[in-house]
């Protein structure tokens, strides 16, 4: 009896570990409310999003180097199933330069990308430096699969698998 209680004592402190894990990365919690503005500085808010199965591509600036190597495999195949977004973490840059740098990215990408002044969305999901992160928000706003890397052909099964049985 008392092997039977230091087993279950020691599961349950497990799963509790991995539950706090699994919540310190973001995966669980709910996509945190925001406003944040394009390149083209227009307004674009969390809520607009409401219903709809999210895959956010959100990097650093050396990080953003690798996203292509997620997108141009992931995007023909899940288009039509999720809204790809991409994020980039500038909350490093100094005030004086946001105008610059927004036009970088005029300049350097034609489709839109969610300008993360504050590091929100970088912070929630415990985003790693120098390489891009994934993470897909189910339609009822919960982060449900998160990766980091730089796109190599392990990470993309992982998420190839996990869209597969989870975009339905």
């Amino acid at each position: 009896m008392i092997v039977i209680r230091v087993i279950s004592s020691i599961v349950i402190s497990v799963l509790f570990m991995i539950g706090i894990q699994l919540l310190a990365n973001g995966i669980g919690q709910k996509l945190p409310t925001f406003i944040m503005e394009d390149q083209y500085s227009k307004e674009i808010q969390s809520t607009s999003y409401k219903g709809k199965h999210l895959l956010l591509f959100i990097a650093d600036r050396a990080g953003s180097k690798l996203t292509p190597n997620f997108t141009k495999i992931l995007e023909p195949k899940y288009r039509g199933k999720a809204t790809f977004i991409a994020v980039a973490n500038v909350s490093s840059v100094p005030f004086f330069l946001k105008g610059f740098i927004r036009g970088k990215f005029k300049e350097n990408y034609s489709y839109t990308v969610l300008m993360d002044w504050k590091g929100l969305l970088w912070e929630h999901f415990s985003c790693k430096e120098d390489v891009t992160t994934v993470v897909h928000i189910d339609q009822n706003g919960l982060a449900k699969f998160k990766v980091s890397g730089t796109g190599t052909d392990k990470e993309l099964d992982q998420i190839q698998s996990y869209l597969e049985a989870n975009l339905k």
